[in-house]
């Protein structure tokens, strides 16, 4: 049995191509790069950018008033189109459903992702919780994914990072 949380939607804009930028996150592989608490990752199965690939990764989280959590889990590219792509993802404590899409914008690419958790195990006032750390989180994360952008030369992305 698993325990549903509210999805959590989160919207930016990084100064780069949409397939650049697609291209990228795809392969878990880089998420140390642009992910703060990813502190590792490496590809079990599949050719690290298409449905079925598998990745391991080694990650922490900082919640307020509590120590450092350090995990291992599993991502699963489930799904992979031209303009999103959809992850499985599990760890010891759940399950989560991640898709992010890409679309052109003026300033470089609009990246929207949406992620689908269940707790493994009754998950208390996590479940009010969870939304506000993981909206922050993933806040963050396109924070780094923008910084790692924005060295690039751009053409019409002459905008700074944003979300909405």
């Amino acid at each position: 049995m698993t325990y549903p949380v509210r999805p959590v939607t989160v919207r930016a804009v990084i100064p780069a191509d949409a397939i650049a930028v697609l291209d990228y996150v795809t392969d878990t592989r880089n998420d140390p790069e642009w992910c703060p608490n990813v502190e590792s990752a490496e590809l079990v199965e599949g050719d690290g950018a298409s449905t079925g690939s598998v990745f391991r990764y080694h990650q922490h989280l900082d919640a307020p008033g509590s120590k450092r959590a350090r995990f291992d889990g599993e991502t699963t590219i489930a799904e992979r189109t031209e303009t999103s792509i959809r992850w499985k993802v599990t760890d010891r404590f759940q399950e989560r459903d991640i898709t992010l899409t890409v679309e052109p914008h003026p300033a470089g690419t609009r990246v929207t992702q949406v992620t689908r958790a269940a707790f493994l195990e009754p998950p208390g006032l996590a479940r009010w919780v969870y939304p506000l750390l993981a909206r922050r989180t993933l806040r963050a994360q396109f924070a780094e994914l923008a910084r790692h952008f924005s060295w690039r030369p751009r053409s019409s992305c002459d905008r700074p990072f944003s979300t909405g």
